[in-house]
């Protein structure tokens, strides 16, 4: 066995190597174990003491020093090695409740480097928690740009009825999305549906920064861009709010209205019934609809296409490949 073997027990190199050689030479006197380990005589009483306490030697007088048996030293070395690795990861078991008081420290630091008129909403629960707070109190304006293509159907389904309830209040929504959102159906169907109801859509090309912007007075924009999941901002400060705006606006006038984009599966039936059918009844009873909302649907299809009549309409639904 090479020398220091014992060391992850506990045992220093002197150590094991006075009680090998205890082992090796039972009933060896101080002076010539003093010899044979190539130690002065005060390295050794202290290396002796430490080992008869620990139980590995003992000094008898004139007969010289004895080894513990090896399978008793080796237990209780295992056996007080082992309590003393319990004990340690007990120590670190009942360390990780410091976790919460280091990221309370964390959150007080990141409160105090905000700027006044600044606040940090973490988790992607709270911060759809503040935006449906603050949706539902808008009055005038919510102004928004989404720069990661398609939404997802948890956030379509988490934004559609603040949305819509918004629209219904008569709040004016404008909202710029990447035009390669449009590609896919569940957002192109959910966009046009909010147009329909009077949102105002317009899609871009290019980076685009995210935002959301309730009646210039309160803004939302991310923490971290390339991964929004960590927080939101909250913004109430002017001239931030201003510049938000300025950018926003920016935006807006390059941007190209969702009008030049395709219809939603049942827009588009609706256009080819108007096309193909002059009497609205049998329009209505085609689609399984009420001639009401069949009316409805046109009116909105002629707003969207600029035309004052439906044979206006279905010129411009031509000119833009609708037909």
């Amino acid at each position: 066995m090479a020398q220091g073997e014992l060391s992850h027990l506990g045992v220093t190199d002197d150590e094991e190597l006075v009680y090998r050689a205890v082992l090796r030479s039972p009933g060896t006197g101080f002076e010539a174990l003093a010899l044979n380990v190539g130690m002065d005589s005060s390295g050794l009483r202290e290396v002796l003491d430490r080992l008869e306490k620990g139980g590995m030697v003992t000094e008898a007088g004139v007969q010289g020093f004895e080894a513990t048996d090896p399978f008793l030293v080796m237990e209780r070395l295992v056996e007080c090695r082992l309590a003393t690795l319990q004990e340690e990861l007990q120590q670190v078991i009942s360390s990780r409740r410091l976790v919460n008081v280091l990221l309370d420290d964390q959150r007080e630091g990141q409160r105090q480097s905000l700027p006044d008129g600044v606040e940090r909403v973490e988790g992607a629960d709270r911060v759809r928690a503040r935006i449906d707070e603050l949706a539902f109190f808008v009055h005038h304006e919510v102004a928004s740009v989404q720069p990661n293509g398609p939404l997802t159907a948890a956030a379509i389904e988490a934004a559609k009825e603040a949305d819509l309830r918004a629209l219904r209040r008569g709040t004016t929504m404008r909202t710029i999305v990447r035009t390669d959102a449009l590609a896919d159906r569940p957002t192109a169907d959910h966009l046009s549906e909010l147009a329909a109801q009077g949102a105002q859509i317009r899609t871009l090309d290019g980076p685009l920064e995210r935002m959301l912007i309730f009646d210039r007075r309160t803004a939302l924009v991310p923490i971290d861009p390339q991964e929004t999941s960590r927080g939101a901002l909250v913004v109430h400060q002017p001239g931030m709010i201003s510049s938000l705006m300025t950018l926003f606006e920016r935006f807006w006038s390059t941007a190209k209205g969702l009008d030049h984009e395709r219809l939603t599966d049942f827009e588009q039936q609706v256009l080819q019934t108007m096309v193909r059918v002059d009497k609205d009844e049998a329009g209505a009873r085609e689609l399984s609809i009420s001639v009401r909302t069949y009316r409805g649907h046109i009116a909105q299809l002629l707003r969207r296409l600029g035309a004052t009549s439906r044979a206006q309409g279905v010129l411009a639904a031509r000119d833009r490949g609708w037909l």
